[in-house]
C-alpha cells in the first residue's frame, strides 16, 4: 500500500522547456540600450531655503544659545530681550552634546540646552546630580529636573544676553537705528505717529533714503507694498486754489491794483490750472475685491498714501486712480453695496470694451 494520499495533487513537472535555438536573435547595442528603463534622476536638495524657525527646529545643533533664543522669541511672539520668559531646560545625560542646543520647539518657546545649566554634560553641579536626575526620570518623576531648571533659568537668560551683547553683528538694534536715521525717522517716538508699520519703512529704507526721488522708485515701493501693478503718470496737472489775497480784483476807487497785469499776474476765477501741480498713482487693472480693498479709509489706502507722502514730501500733490477690470464692473442695482461716486457706474447698453478708469481720489481731501 502506497504512503502517498489518494487525494494529493499530482507533482508539478520540474522539466525546463528550452526555446528553439533557431528562433533566438542577438540584440544590438542600440536595441539593448533602448530596452533598458530610464535611470532615475538623482535626488536633489530642495531649492527653497529654510526659514530660521524651520532650520532651528530641524538642525538645533547649528545654533548658538543667543541665536536660538532670538529666533524662538520671534517665533513664539514673546518680547525681545527677555530670555527668562522662555522654557529653558537641560538634558539629564552625560554624553557629549552635539551642540549648544539639543532640541527646539520655537512656536512653543521651548529650548533644550546641551552646554549650559545645572545638570547635563555641561552642568555646573557635580556629575552625580545628573545621575540622580536621570534616576528620578526613570521613576517617571520630573519634579527634581524641573526644579533645577527653574533655578538655572535666570542665569541661562543672562548668559544668552551676554552672547548677544558681545556679538554686535547679531544684534539688529544698531542696524535698525541706523536705517531709521537714514530715512529721517531716528527721532524717539516719531515712528508711533505713522500708521504704516515701522518694519515696512525699514524695508523701503533704500528708496526712502535716496536723494533722487524718482517715479520709478515710488512705483517699485508701491508694487512691493501692495503686490499690484502700479503706473505713475507724471505731470498730470491739476487746479490750484488761490487765496483771496492772490486773486485778481479790480481796484475800488483809488485802492491798490491787485494782480491785474494781463499775461503776468491776472487770473480768472479762484483757481488756476497748473500742469505740474500733481501726479497720479494708477493701480490696476484690479478685480472687484482688490478694488474694494484699496478704497479710501481702508488699511491698504492708509499704507499706500502715507508711504507716497513720506516719499514725495508735503509740497507735492498726487491722486490715486483705481482701475477696475471691465468684466468686474458691478451693475447699477439698489442695495448692491456700491457707493455713489466711488464704486458704482451707470449702466450701458453695450458691453464694456475698456477698463473703468474713473475712480480718482485725492488723499488730502479723503484724509
Amino acid at each position: 500500500m502506497s504512503d502517498t494520499p489518494q487525494d494529493a495533487p499530482p507533482a508539478e513537472s520540474t522539466e525546463t522547456v528550452l526555446p528553439d535555438l533557431e528562433s533566438l536573435t542577438v540584440a544590438t547595442v542600440e536595441q539593448a540600450a533602448a530596452s533598458r528603463p530610464p535611470p532615475e534622476p538623482p535626488s536633489s536638495p530642495s531649492l527653497v531655503p529654510l526659514s530660521p524657525v524651520e532650520r532651528l527646529r530641524r538642525e538645533p545643533a547649528r545654533f548658538d544659545l543667543d541665536q536660538a533664543v532670538a529666533v524662538t522669541q520671534r517665533a513664539a511672539g514673546m518680547p525681545e530681550g527677555e530670555p527668562e520668559a522662555l522654557r529653558l531646560s537641560t538634558s539629564a545625560r552625560l554624553a557629549t552634546p552635539s551642540g549648544p542646543i539639543l532640541q527646539a520647539k520655537p512656536e512653543e518657546g521651548e529650548l533644550t540646552l546641551g552646554t549650559f545649566g545645572l545638570v547635563g554634560p555641561g552642568g555646573a553641579l557635580p556629575r552625580h546630580h545628573t545621575a540622580m536626575v536621570a534616576a528620578e526620570q526613570r521613576k517617571r518623576s520630573l519634579a527634581l529636573h524641573a526644579f533645577l531648571d527653574m533655578l538655572a533659568r535666570r542665569t541661562t537668560g543672562l548668559y544668552a544676553k551676554a552672547g548677544a551683547k558681545y556679538r554686535p553683528t547679531r544684534n539688529p538694534e544698531p542696524a535698525r537705528r541706523a536705517l531709521a536715521a537714514a530715512i529721517g525717522m531716528g527721532t524717539l517716538h516719531l515712528d508711533e505717529r505713522m500708521r504704516l508699520p515701522f518694519e515696512d519703512l525699514l524695508f523701503h529704507s533704500g528708496n526712502l533714503s535716496s536723494r533722487t526721488r524718482s517715479a520709478e522708485r515710488l512705483r517699485a515701493m508701491l508694487e512691493a507694498e501692495t503686490g499690484r501693478q502700479v503706473e505713475i503718470e507724471e505731470f498730470a496737472g491739476g487746479y490750484i486754489r488761490l487765496p483771496p489775497d492772490e486773486q485778481t480784483r479790480m481796484p475800488k476807487g483809488r485802492g491798490p491794483v491787485q494782480h491785474c497785469a494781463l499775461g503776468v499776474s491776472a487770473t480768472a476765477g479762484a483757481q488756476v490750472w497748473d500742469p505740474h501741480a500733481r501726479f497720479i498713482i494708477r493701480f490696476g487693472p484690479l478685480t472687484r475685491a482688490e478694488f474694494e480693498a484699496l478704497l479710501p479709509g481702508t488699511p491698504a489706502w492708509l499704507r499706500i498714501t502715507q508711504l507716497a507722502r513720506l516719499f514725495v514730501g508735503p509740497d507735492t500733490a498726487f491722486a490715486v486712480n483705481l482701475v477696475l477690470k471691465k468684466e468686474e464692473v458691478p451693475p447699477a442695482t439698489m442695495g448692491g453695496g456700491a457707493r455713489l461716486g466711488w464704486s458704482s457706474w451707470a449702466p450701458t447698453s453695450r458691453p464694456r470694451t475698456r477698463d473703468a478708469r474713473d475712480a480718482v481720489f485725492e488723499p488730502r481731501e479723503m484724509a
